[in-house]
């Protein structure tokens, strides 16, 4: 048993087991149940309850290591504070919004609509044209149609990832199959599927450097003000769907079911986000407690907004030295990759596949220094933003070179491997690592260097992919992605990002039985959650997400209006004196 759960890559830890057991209906005479005293005495029942069910079924004992939690008769619910009553004033304070702006927009005249568009932010036609508006067309400046079927495909990645991942946290039927299928081709790709989210940090920095970019080539160089301006309108962004869904999570969540995981699952994760929401108000989950993780998936909303700051104030300092920028980006780029692997290597960390093994998952990455330094730090994920800016100036470059690339063989054939580069290397990066010492565990330098490697590469793949279809080679899979009917899907994948998890967690914590985890539950359950999580994210775009866009861009232009013209100074009427009456 010891040895084969020493191969901690691929199988659970075999010498400990879980069990949940109603110990007045399994343990003893359910008569006695109410005499046995809290505490020490439970722990002894249920400690010898589980031993004796070992010794009578493989003659093997049994003792206690952690008691999660234990529960006797129905639980009272937590008093309601004052956040749990707030929560629901400000969804019918937006509900109200919503109907008061939309009875705005249909009885007001065009010219009033003009004059009072922050008064329309709440509009609901207003929000769903906007949420159904097209893509941006193909430009001079380059074909970005694709982005949106990107952001859609990537978004599903990250949710049939978190589908199997929840799963493992929960009690597996046939934890065998799991172990075993866990080296097959698929499931070492799904395993290593979270490598997408660098396409996030790749796409929000080259957005970011390429708008700027082109402010320059037009002769307007952004003030440094622009650096708060900016930042200001990407938390505006971001900030209001995120903080409503950490206020549910904190409030509300825990109260809308029940079930035999419920308390570990819901309520424990509920619990952390009452006491560190504050970490997220600042953006700063990532990094403080670390280890405690209210909604695990937001860890990617912090590090985004501290990436982007810096990306942000680095295109600001490279805009005024256009000739340094490339061999700059490049020398940050090896810098980072050199930074990460001494790292790795000094501490010990491990590439993404080996760090999602089935223990550290169960333990949600508690203490795991490869979840908190690699994977979810800014500095781990500073590669794929880097990336994201070295394709915003190689584009530029190009364009203003007027170069057609797409022209040329070697550029089509180059780019058009970059997506199957990109999913090879997902799927197969894992196989490079060597064997340790211990079965199952990676030689040191291996690990480091594919730990250090293997983001860098990913995003390389990535980038050659994105420009060659903003030059015009358009394969099967560009012509795939470049459909115009992605971008509502693509406007409403925050909101899947935000709610997948509740969603998915609330689900396994209401199971009364062990979890099917299969490829055909996978298949199912990846459908559904995705489905659920998208529906959900209408209502949230709709209510919290675009009118709060909406209400800062009027804001934007009515301070930013100039002021009407005052009317033209007109003499002043000479006065007439009265006629003096005289007489005749």
């Amino acid at each position: 048993m010891q040895e084969y759960s020493s191969n901690w890559v691929d199988n659970f830890n075999h010498t400990r087991l879980h069990r949940g057991l109603c110990v007045s209906r399994r343990c003893g005479d359910p008569n006695t149940a109410l005499e046995v005293p809290s505490g020490a005495s439970m722990d002894s029942w249920f400690a010898s309850c589980v031993n004796a069910s070992t010794m009578s079924s493989h003659n093997l004992s049994a003792r206690l290591y952690q008691l999660d939690y234990c529960q006797r008769g129905q639980e009272r619910a937590r008093p309601l504070d004052a956040a749990d009553r707030a929560f629901p004033v400000v969804l019918a304070a937006l509900a109200a919004l919503a109907g008061v702006s939309t009875a705005l927009e249909l009885l007001l005249s065009p010219q009033t609509k003009k004059e009072y568009q922050w008064a329309l932010s709440w509009s609901l036609p207003g929000c769903w044209r906007a949420l159904r508006a097209p893509p941006p067309a193909v430009s001079a400046a380059g074909d970005l149609r694709v982005f949106d079927g990107v952001r859609v495909l990537c978004m599903m990645c990250v949710i049939i990832e978190h589908v199997c991942w929840l799963s493992t946290i929960a009690y597996i039927a046939d934890i065998r199959y799991f172990e075993t299928i866990r080296r097959a081709g698929d499931a070492i790709l799904l395993g290593n599927s979270t490598l997408v989210v660098q396409v996030f940090f790749l796409m929000a920095s080259f957005l970011l450097a390429h708008k700027i970019l082109l402010q320059t080539s037009k002769g307007s160089m952004p003030s440094w003000r622009s650096f708060f301006s900016t930042m200001i309108n990407r938390i505006i962004r971001v900030s209001p769907s995120y903080y409503m869904v950490v206020w549910f999570a904190a409030t509300w969540w825990s109260r809308l079911g029940a079930g035999p995981q419920w308390a570990p699952r819901v309520d424990a994760e509920a619990g952390v986000c009452r006491s560190k929401w504050w970490v997220h108000l600042l953006y700063l989950n990532n990094v403080l407690d670390a280890d405690n993780k209210c909604l695990v998936q937001t860890w990617y909303l912090a590090a985004d907004m501290q990436l982007y700051a810096v990306a942000l104030l680095l295109t600001l300092v490279l805009a005024r030295w256009r000739r340094g920028a490339l061999p700059i980006l490049m020398a940050l780029l090896f810098i980072s990759v050199g930074g990460l692997f001494a790292i790795s290597y000094w501490l010990k960390l491990v590439s993404t596949f080996v760090m999602h093994n089935p223990e550290v998952v169960r333990m949600k990455y508690y203490g795991d220094l490869s979840f908190n330094i690699l994977y979810q730090s800014p500095l781990g994920n500073a590669p794929g933003t880097l990336a994201g800016l070295l394709l915003a100036y190689v584009h530029h470059e190009m364009l203003e070179r007027n170069k057609q690339p797409q022209q040329y063989r070697w550029f089509r054939w180059v780019t058009s491997s970059g997506a199957p580069l990109a999913l090879w290397w997902a799927a197969s990066s894992p196989l490079l690592l060597g064997a340790g010492a211990a079965p199952g565990a990676p030689a040191r330098a291996p690990a480091a260097a594919l730990a250090a490697l293997e983001r860098p590469i990913f995003s390389l793949f990535v980038g050659l992919a994105l420009l060659g279809a903003m030059h015009g080679v358009h394969p099967i899979w560009v012509r795939f992605l470049a459909w115009p009917g992605w971008a509502p899907a693509a406007r409403l994948s925050f909101g899947a990002l935000l709610l997948h998890m509740p969603i998915n967690t609330a689900l396994i914590a209401a199971r009364r039985a062990p979890t099917e985890l299969n490829r055909l539950s996978v298949i199912v359950e990846w459908l559904g959650v995705a489905g659920v999580a998208y529906l959900a994210a209408l209502p949230l775009a709709l209510l919290v997400e675009l009118p709060a866009q909406r209400l800062h861009r009027a804001l934007e232009r009515l301070c930013s209006a100039p002021a009407p013209p005052a009317p033209p100074a007109t003499k002043p009427e000479p006065q007439h004196q009265p006629l003096e009456k005289t007489n005749l």
